[in-house]
């Protein structure tokens, strides 16, 4: 791989940027499938907010069966609201709110999330100005769901994901059963790369329609020509600056460009992006802070604009961008002892942990507020499980039961533990440090990208012997 694209990947990396997968379909072809230790083709991956996209497309089968109309006023679904306010308002993110509403704040919700949808103020016209909310995407999936009688995951399953041959994939539903419009779903990456072919392919996969017609040229016109998502301050997306550079526009529930890329994009760098000019999309899953994963979109279409044009030889051989794992080598030798340590109140809602340390091998009992999970971490080797330990607070309020993970250990002096887990369908690595105090033990975590703190403050635990 030369040129613009192995540039691209040297930028990434240089900027801390972290690439799990990089898919480009082109004429028709797989040509390029690049991945990065320890994420596997097997394996899914969060989408975060490319999952709007889904749902729009869920819009848009329920409108080609006549099971609603973008001009229906959304107060018919859900009394109350201003009754101005369109379904396809909804789609172009033109409700008239005064700020965005995240995923972040949503999840955390122990009633179903549109409530927080009729909650927030509409303040301008309906159908005016741009304000990106994830809530209300969950809305369209809400609307779906109440007028097919199936929640969307459901919904969609014969109409879109069985013709693409997806059969991996998990939706999250909110308390009221609502599959999560705005963000929550995981599939595999050439799932996704799939997904952005059928619309590449105008709706028609392998001589068969699969996407209601004129459904594609619709949803990935460019209804919004300035569109800026603002900034979270850890609450809200508030409104940008009046000189916010805006390098895109707004379809329904796709970025659009002016020379027609169109994208489905997702939180810390998960990109599915269409060239219809040159035949192609290109998939992206990664793991990139804040700010930073703002800038992949804008770096993705330049790469490629060149790349395409140019004719570039994108060699599928090269198919991992790294297989080496992360090293674990400790500085001094394993020490041998089992420890167990209680905690008062903290911010990491841990209540007690046993540490028991071998020769190979860190083992570690966890109990918190969602209950006691046992962790296996290799000396010098990557131990592969699942866990439900409690992460929501540094992983964008995603909070899983059975996280597949992989666990690793190093001990940087005879005091300090480092322990590591990949988390192998999301962007999230977690990085705990266990610093022995005489008969106290300060558990540090932090993480590598999150939508707000990437490290709790230490707690404090105290031996039991």
């Amino acid at each position: 791989m030369t040129g613009a694209v192995e540039s691209l990947v040297d930028d990434l990396a240089a900027r801390g940027m972290r690439v799990h997968s990089l898919l480009v379909h082109r004429h028709g072809e797989l040509t390029l499938d690049r991945w990065q230790w320890p994420h596997e083709p097997s394996l899914r991956h969060k989408l975060h907010s490319a999952t709007k996209s889904f749902t729009a497309t869920a819009v848009g089968f329920a409108e080609a069966e006549g099971l609603l109309e973008l001009e229906d006023p959304v107060a018919g679904f859900f009394p109350g609201l201003d009754t101005r306010m369109r379904v396809r308002d909804l789609l172009t993110m033109r409700t008239g709110h005064a700020r965005g509403l995240s995923g972040a704040t949503t999840r955390l919700r122990k009633t179903g999330w549109v409530g927080e949808f009729l909650e927030e103020p509409v303040v301008d016209r309906p159908g005016r100005g741009f304000r990106y909310s994830s809530t209300t995407s969950h809305v369209l999936s809400a609307i779906v769901q109440e007028v097919a009688g199936v929640p969307v995951d459901e919904y969609l399953r014969p109409r879109l994901f069985e013709p693409l041959g997806i059969d991996d994939y998990t939706w999250e539903r909110d308390p009221a059963g609502v599959s999560s419009g705005g963000n929550g779903l995981s599939l595999r990456p050439h799932d996704l790369l799939s997904f952005g072919v059928l619309y590449l392919q105008d709706g028609v996969r392998a001589g068969r329609r699969v996407l209601p017609p004129g459904w594609v040229g619709k949803a990935s016109a460019l209804h919004v020509r300035r569109a800026v998502s603002g900034e979270w301050n850890g609450k809200e997306l508030v409104p940008p600056g009046p000189d916010a550079v805006s390098d895109s526009g707004y379809g329904y529930q796709f970025w659009v460009s002016e020379d027609g890329i169109y994208t489905a994009s997702g939180l810390f760098g998960q990109e599915c992006m269409v060239f219809p000019r040159y035949g192609a999309v290109v998939v992206v899953t990664g793991a990139m802070p804040d700010p930073t994963y703002h800038d992949l979109p804008r770096m993705l279409r330049a790469a490629f604009r060149r790349a395409f044009a140019a004719d570039e030889d994108l060699d599928v051989r090269s198919n991992w961008i790294s297989t080496e794992p992360e090293a674990l080598e400790s500085r001094v030798d394993a020490p041998v002892f089992e420890r167990g340590y209680d905690f008062g109140p903290n911010d990491q809602s841990v209540r007690s942990l046993t540490v028991e340390a071998g020769t190979d091998a860190v083992r570690l009992r966890i109990e918190d507020d969602l209950g006691t999970h046992p962790v296996e971490h290799g000396l010098g080797k990557w131990v592969p499980q699942r866990t439900g330990v409690s992460v929501g607070r540094l992983h964008h309020s995603y909070q899983d039961d059975a996280a597949p993970i992989l666990a690793g250990a190093r001990w940087a002096s005879p005091e300090v533990l480092d322990l590591t887990w990949h988390f192998l369908e999301g962007p999230f690595i977690d990085r705990l440090t266990l610093r022995f105090d005489g008969d106290d033990v300060v558990l540090e975590h932090r993480v590598n990208c999150n939508s707000g703190p990437t490290e709790l403050p230490p707690a404090r635990g105290t031996s039991r012997a």
